[in-house]
């Protein structure tokens, strides 16, 4: 089998000289389905309040809970300085040392996935929604095994503050 290495530059290009203008999705293009195994693995609540409620409720059951705020990043505002229109959605950033730490020690990768985050978003429809990583699906994906009691604290508390909404 003959194996090639590309530069990223010569991919790009090379892709670009396979496709044509036709075959790119437009911004608003649905995506294609995935097969089940390319499930990202999410877990997904609806509210039953508007945005910025939402928002609130989860910082506040956030902070209730002793976590760390590290960043709120409000992606439709990004959107807004480069004159691009995005609802409402906003990435929060948080974490304990605690609770990470002994994640982290057991496999390192998992320092990619934590701190914790939770997406609050604006869909088409108007829906508000609070969205995190299943947790369990990490732990077994990265093969971490013997910390059932840290696993079961961040389900809970993810869980809880979702619902919170």
């Amino acid at each position: 089998m003959t194996k090639w290495i590309l530069s990223a530059p010569a991919a790009l290009a090379l892709a670009a000289c396979a496709a044509t203008g036709a075959d790119l999705p437009k911004p608003n293009d649905a995506l294609p389905a995935m097969a089940d195994h390319h499930n990202p693995h999410l877990v997904m609540v609806k509210s039953n309040n508007g945005f910025e409620q939402t928002l609130s409720r989860v910082q506040n059951a956030i902070e209730s809970r002793g976590f760390k705020t590290f960043a709120v990043i409000d992606h439709a505002a990004g959107a807004a300085s480069i004159g691009a229109d995005l609802r409402p959605t906003t990435l929060v950033i948080f974490g304990k040392p605690k609770g990470g730490t002994p994640v982290i020690q057991a496999e390192q990768r998992m320092g990619l996935r934590l701190p914790l985050k939770v997406l609050v978003f604006e869909d088409a429809a108007g829906d508000v929604h609070v969205t995190y990583e299943d947790m369990t699906h990490l732990f077994h994906e990265y093969s971490i095994s013997g910390l059932a009691g840290p696993l079961a604290n961040i389900e809970g508390a993810l869980a809880a503050i979702a619902a919170a909404n």
